[in-house]
């Protein structure tokens, strides 16, 4: 890296906080409802006049923004992913990008204490941001997940901690003699059932509430893992794997689907060091695991025969069978 590569990469923070802002405010939203001045837009949103014509000057300039005459509107290329109401809208999961800045900027005070920083706030905004910020994401990585992990032979699919069961109802869109449940925290269930209202799957989701930490999972034969260990140490890995094994039917399939590291020396990818910080600023014990450490603590709930495979950039696939 060169010092100009370093500065550069300092002060990435910038362009970062004026989008998230912009996202969290609502100016991407109402602009993608119509186009209109800046002025039009700070009343609309009860914003300073000032403030969003300094903001929106910086957003024309980084290209999230364009400008016709004195009127604002978002590009065509980036309306579907900033629209709330679009299907491929990434608009949640930037929100939740937003509460996680907060962290982030106290990163000094969890290097001089080891603790993770409070949530600022810990309500039903924040929690829904995650949630469907989290559904975002699980949508672009669904087809490769489901392209990677044959279920045709199964019958019931628990998503545990699943959120709001976004990968769950891809696999019910792709095997259709498929059955699934969503098993998570009783507070998340409402926004996953409201999320799957209108996927036209039916009877065939239903929602339990449970904790795979201090839970068995219902009984099944596939469960799927996805973004939910890296929150724990060794203990709460141990204790879930403990739980799905005790769900799964023997010759069961374990589906872990994680941000890992690629070797012991912990040496790449990217991805996952910069999420390693994450969790290290917002959780007590989070962290991110390689497949070797993962495999010998679901080896000791039972489960063998593994297989492991590099979903994107991001992701790394590991399947393992319930013992008999």
């Amino acid at each position: 890296m060169t010092p100009e590569e370093l500065e550069e990469r300092a002060g990435g923070f910038q362009a970062a906080t004026i989008v998230l802002a912009a996202n969290h405010v609502g100016i991407f939203a109402t602009l993608c409802a119509a186009p209109m001045g800046s002025e039009e837009l700070a009343n609309r949103l009860k914003l300073d006049g000032r403030a969003v014509g300094t903001v929106t000057d910086a957003l024309v300039c980084l290209g999230a923004l364009e400008r016709e005459g004195d009127r604002l509107r978002v590009p065509r290329s980036l309306a579907p992913i900033l629209d709330r109401s679009s299907p491929t809208t990434r608009a949640h999961g930037l929100d939740h990008q937003w509460f996680v800045l907060q962290r982030w900027a106290r990163l000094d005070s969890v290097l001089e204490t080891g603790e993770p920083i409070p949530r600022l706030r810990d309500d039903e905004e924040r929690l829904r941001a995650f949630i469907l910020g989290m559904a975002d994401m699980a949508r672009r990585g669904a087809t490769a997940l489901w392209s990677a992990v044959d279920l045709s032979e199964r019958a019931h699919l628990v998503d545990v901690g699943g959120g709001p069961g976004e990968l769950a109802l891809a696999a019910l869109e792709r095997f259709p003699d498929l059955v699934a449940t969503v098993f998570d925290l009783p507070v998340v269930l409402p926004i996953a059932r409201e999320y799957a209202a209108d996927r036209g799957i039916g009877k065939r989701i239903r929602f339990i509430a449970g904790d795979a930490l201090r839970d068995d999972i219902p009984a099944c034969d596939a469960a799927l893992v996805s973004s939910l260990l890296h929150s724990y140490g060794l203990d709460g890995v141990s204790r879930i794997a403990r739980h799905v094994a005790a769900g799964l039917k023997p010759g069961g399939l374990a589906i872990i689907r994680e941000f890992m590291w690629d070797d012991e020396a912990h040496s790449g990818p990217l991805a996952a060091a910069l999420f390693a910080v994450n969790m290290l600023s917002g959780t007590p014990e989070g962290r991110c695991w390689t497949a070797v450490e993962l495999k010998e603590i679901f080896g000791k709930a039972g489960f063998s025969e593994w297989r492991l495979a590099r979903l994107d950039p991001r992701t790394t696939l590991l399947l393992g069978v319930r013992l008999d």
